[in-house]
């Protein structure tokens, strides 16, 4: 059996020895492990034999895999050990954090066939597939601003800190929207931030809503006609604990299969969207769901 696992050593994260732990520790099971990198224009090389992709990394190096893997049209199926700054996919599906549990549970689920795989339609926007969410607003505008060698030291908290200090200088935006639901409606709407889940988890153990999650061919759509600092910050003290945002006075949500934004045209760049964590560098037109599936090999115990 050969394994390609895929890293990015551009990444904050990247940990040479916790990358080589991870290599033996599928040999140790049995497997040949060739090794790959991810680039930012999707050119990486994927092996044409490989007969399991292992993603070492977060929710961004995931995105830019499956980007790779939509493009060249492989179908081979995923794992990913969570070794980024945030691990939504691997939080969702119960990888483990350590390389030998998780090569060992891995490969379980590999060799026990189709009742073991997790199929997952893959949404995209103008920027390329994600994976677990994409977001506009404020929470965008911290996601660009944060600062690196920060996020290094301290991890995800880098984020709150630049999301903090939004509080002085609190950013304005108004996005028109044009959803196309799964019931076969259609509707118009303008809000001051909005939401898109494709799996459970957002910014860590938090839900944007209760009944997202993977494997489903459409993706929830949550939005917010007013996102004044007031209201955000009712906003995310619902998703902190638990409930659905939906109940909020101001907020929608929808289960969509296409939506088409419009922007707010004094704003000239795309800082204010993030996709699975990282600004994009351009608002994005359409977010839809498309005909690729990922494939992921779930974890089994003895």
């Amino acid at each position: 059996m050969i394994v390609q696992l895929i890293h990015n050593p551009a990444s904050g994260t990247h940990h040479e020895l916790r990358l080589g732990m991870l290599a033996q520790a599928f040999e140790a099971c049995g497997a040949q492990v060739i090794t790959g990198t991810t680039t930012i224009d999707n050119r990486m090389k994927l092996a044409k034999h490989s007969d399991l992709i292992c993603v070492s990394g977060g929710d961004g190096t995931l995105r830019l895999v499956i980007a790779a893997m939509q493009k060249s049209g492989t179908k081979t199926p995923l794992c990913i050990f969570p070794a980024g700054t945030v691990n939504l996919i691997a939080r969702e599906i119960g990888y483990a954090s350590e390389p030998e549990q998780f090569a060992s549970q891995v490969m379980r689920g590999y060799l026990a066939g189709a009742q073991a795989r997790l199929t997952e339609p893959v949404v995209t926007s103008n920027h390329g597939p994600f994976v677990a969410c994409l977001s506009a607003g404020p929470d965008g505008v911290a996601v660009a601003n944060h600062s690196p060698p920060l996020k290094r030291k301290i991890g995800r908290a880098a984020y709150a800190w630049s999301f903090a200090k939004l509080f002085f200088n609190w950013p304005q935006h108004e996005f028109t929207l044009d959803v196309a639901a799964t019931d076969g409606s259609k509707t118009g709407l303008t809000c001051g931030a909005f939401y898109v889940a494709k799996g459970r988890y957002f910014a860590g153990p938090w839900a944007l809503t209760p009944k997202a999650g993977l494997g489903e061919d459409h993706f929830h759509l949550i939005t917010l006609s007013r996102a004044n600092r007031g209201n955000f910050i009712r906003f995310m003290l619902s998703l902190a604990r638990g409930r659905d945002p939906k109940t909020l006075p101001y907020a929608q949500s929808f289960r969509a299969r296409s939506v088409s934004i419009d922007h707010d045209p004094l704003s000239s760049n795309g800082l204010f969207f993030q996709q699975d964590g990282d600004s994009v560098p351009q608002p994005p037109s359409e977010i839809k769901m498309t005909d690729y599936v990922a494939e992921y090999c779930l974890p089994l115990d003895e």
